[in-house]
């Protein structure tokens, strides 16, 4: 601009470029004073709070650095016990096992579900870990697996996770995918994972892993999928508040096919005035069609349940119960218990205010009372929805554990007030095979959580030289029982509190009793004292479903 100026004028200053000079010069001269001190500190904050957040920021910076140090030594004590699990299989082949051709020996079945990088290893070896580490034996199951897998096949991936480059869930990835490709192709894919593997997480490696898979040996991809056909199943988890999640691990196409046709069922049943969502409709559905209750000339299905719960709850406390083993609410008992036709369907509203009642330390309704004694004197079962009357279960409030288990009439008589007697053969009786499983309600192995409908009936002391009593039997899982019995070097003792003792071959000690009734695990109910006499439970065994 100065120079355009200065064209015009060559030879003076002119009016204006004076007075845009002194204009400049005071600019600058203002700029100058007030960022003079521009690169010192401050006397004062800039904003309010500034100090803190600098501190924070700071603080903070320097905790998630100890994370990161943390994560690394976490990475390189998973690759200690990669070896060391990898070593400890080595210790246990299968050549300690039965074999086939003998009676007692692993059936086909347990065997083709056994991980393939197992089929070397004894199958008692899981049990083993899962007792060690206090796993489940799923978990013990995947991670001897994956431990063998990345020690054996993936020494590269070892060393990446001994090192804090990956963490034990990137190397999962690894032993997932890669490992199974031929022995020439897994180095290739191995180097070109790892190469880029800096910055990524577990999923997104598991995408890399697939493609590098794909481009390298699209058949093992095959050979999974068909694997993964294979291992097809439904499982139950128990969640909170009395509910449950019921999976079906298909093939996609079939679970996409089931989902619609559930969702189709759904829009069918809607009606007006209906105010279930699409998702409990469907829910609803799914019950419907797999219980077949009785419609469209297929027979009921009969689902085997065992309902605990005490009088109280049904009179309307707040007292949970259970259902199989598994705490549900009280309220949950009690709709349970109408839709079972056990109470009265009319009588929910009561029901609802005879809780508050009970908890205001007011009587019950005494319509509930009538219909909870006319429960328990029930004399037959013809026309209701029970396999047999209800029982009446004695349970010591101290100790949780199931005392006798009779009727109202053997309580009322002053009989039957212990367990049941002995059986003179080797098979239980009906009266004592029921008591055993309702007191120990799940297999007695550390961590089994297989039910006790499903178990076998051991003689902890083996028949004819242990007596078939309560005292000498508890249930184990087929695969526990034979591990009782064939495993080298495992012992079970039974203790005189009915608690079992098993110890592992390497000397690890674990016992288990039988779970608790109407408490924690390890803890009375709230307001227990020491009682007059064992409180009665309401046991209502195998009814049909509702």
């Amino acid at each position: 601009m100065f120079g355009r100026v200065a064209e015009l004028t060559r030879d003076r200053e002119s009016v204006l470029e004076e007075q845009l000079r002194v204009l400049v010069d005071e600019l600058v001269l203002e700029l100058s004073d007030q960022y003079a001190d521009h690169r010192a500190a401050p006397a004062e904050p800039l904003l309010p709070g500034a100090a803190e957040l600098e501190r924070l920021l700071v603080e903070g910076g320097g905790l998630l650095d100890r994370a990161v140090a943390a994560d690394r030594l976490a990475a390189r004590a998973a690759a200690d016990r990669a070896e060391a699990l990898a070593g400890f299989a080595r210790s246990r082949p299968v050549s300690m096992d039965r074999p086939d051709t003998e009676v007692g020996a692993a059936a086909a079945q347990s065997r083709a579900a056994r991980p393939a990088a197992l089929t070397a290893v004894s199958e008692w070896a899981v049990d083993e870990v899962a007792v060690a580490l206090s796993l489940t034996s799923a978990a013990a199951s995947e991670l001897l697996a994956d431990s063998v897998l990345l020690v054996e096949r993936l020494p590269a991936t070892l060393a990446a996770l001994r090192a804090g480059r990956i963490s034990w869930r990137h190397a999962r990835v690894m032993t997932d995918v890669v490992a199974r490709l031929p022995e020439a192709l897994r180095p290739v894919a191995e180097e070109r994972l790892l190469a880029r593997v800096d910055g990524k997480t577990h999923s997104q490696l598991r995408v890399a892993a697939r493609r590098v898979v794909q481009r390298l040996d699209a058949a093992a991809l095959l050979a999974r999928a068909a694997q993964a056909v294979r291992e097809r199943r439904v499982t139950v988890y128990p969640g909170e508040d009395g509910m449950a999640t019921l999976s079906a691990v298909l093939p996609v196409p079939v679970a996409r096919a089931v989902q619609d046709a559930l969702r189709q069922y759904a829009d069918a049943a809607a009606s007006d005035g209906d105010e279930r969502t699409t998702a409990q409709r469907m829910v609803d559905c799914l019950v419907d069609l797999v219980l077949r209750p009785g419609e469209h000339g297929m027979p009921p299905v009969q689902a085997r349940l065992t309902l605990v719960a005490a009088v109280e709850t049904l009179l309307g406390s707040d007292e949970p119960g259970e259902v199989d083993g598994n705490v549900v609410p009280a309220e949950m008992v009690r709709q349970l218990a109408i839709a079972l036709g056990l109470l009265p369907a009319d009588g929910t509203a009561e029901a609802r205010s005879d809780v508050d009642r009970v908890v205001h330390g007011e009587p019950a309704d005494p319509g509930t009372v009538e219909a909870v004694a006319a429960l328990l004197r029930s004399r037959t079962v013809a026309g209701s929805s029970l396999g047999h009357r209800p029982h009446v279960a004695l349970v010591d409030e101290l100790s949780g554990q199931l005392v006798a288990l009779t009727d109202a009439t053997g309580l009322r008589h002053g009989g039957a007030l212990g367990p049941p007697g002995d059986s003179p053969g080797y098979r239980p009786g009906r009266e004592l095979d029921r008591f055993v499983r309702l007191r120990d309600r799940r297999c007695r192995f550390p961590g089994c959580r297989a039910r006790a409908t499903r178990c076998d009936l051991d003689h902890r002391i083996p028949w004819p030289r242990g007596s078939t009593s309560s005292d000498n039997l508890c249930c184990l899982c087929r695969h526990h029982h034979r591990l009782s019995h064939q495993a080298p070097g495992w012992r079970l003792r039974g203790l005189a509190d009915g608690g079992l003792q098993w110890t592992t071959p390497g000397g690890i000690v674990a016992t288990t009793h039988p779970p608790r009734f109407g408490a924690d695990d390890d803890l009375p109910r709230d307001g227990d004292g020491p009682p007059d006499r064992p409180p009665a439970d309401v046991v209502v065994d195998e009814p049909p479903p509702f």
